[in-house]
């Protein structure tokens, strides 16, 4: 009995983070930073048991950047902040996620599974049957986008039905 090679939950977040950023911003290089980013926040803040969550409480844009008093950038996509490096690619310990690095860290474990555009190709279908809402809800994209599939991914994926659609906050 052969065992059948399958991504790890931390190639499934970084995909579908990125991929996320990409459908609300339609920028792909950042969207690699990003989805690396989320997926070293949520492998610390599974072993720490939880982490501090800084939420802008009224949604105007999608994404939207904001200067602090001391200079640091957060970037709020939907009600999630991620910290931006003044290369505007995103950090986290101080070090800055590349678009390289996500090619190095989560695309070569993907093209171990399959190609990496069919499963690109699959996150961002797949995303794009949720309602916007869920895709800015931090709580939400965890919840009903990333929990149900991250096991699974990509033959959770397979063929996405289209969700319940509600009206758009933009």
């Amino acid at each position: 009995m052969s065992k059948e090679k399958k991504l790890g939950r931390f190639q499934v977040m970084a995909l579908l983070q990125a991929a996320r950023y990409y459908l609300l911003t339609g920028d792909k290089r950042r969207a690699y930073s990003f989805g690396l980013n989320r997926a070293i926040f949520y492998a610390w803040a599974k072993r720490r048991g939880g982490a501090p969550r800084v939420k802008r409480r009224r949604i105007t844009k999608p994404v939207e950047e904001v200067k602090e008093k001391d200079g640091r950038i957060i970037a709020y996509v939907g009600d999630e902040a991620a910290f931006v490096s003044p290369n505007g690619l995103f950090i986290i310990g101080g070090e800055e996620q590349k678009p390289e690095d996500f090619e190095k860290e989560i695309v070569r474990r993907i093209e171990s599974v399959m190609p990496f555009e069919e499963a690109w190709k699959r996150a961002v279908e797949y995303l794009e049957s949720f309602d916007k809402r869920v895709l800015l809800s931090q709580r939400e994209f965890f919840e009903k986008v990333y929990k149900p599939v991250r096991d699974v991914f990509p033959e959770g994926v397979e063929k996405p039905k289209k969700r319940e659609k509600q009206e758009t906050l933009f």
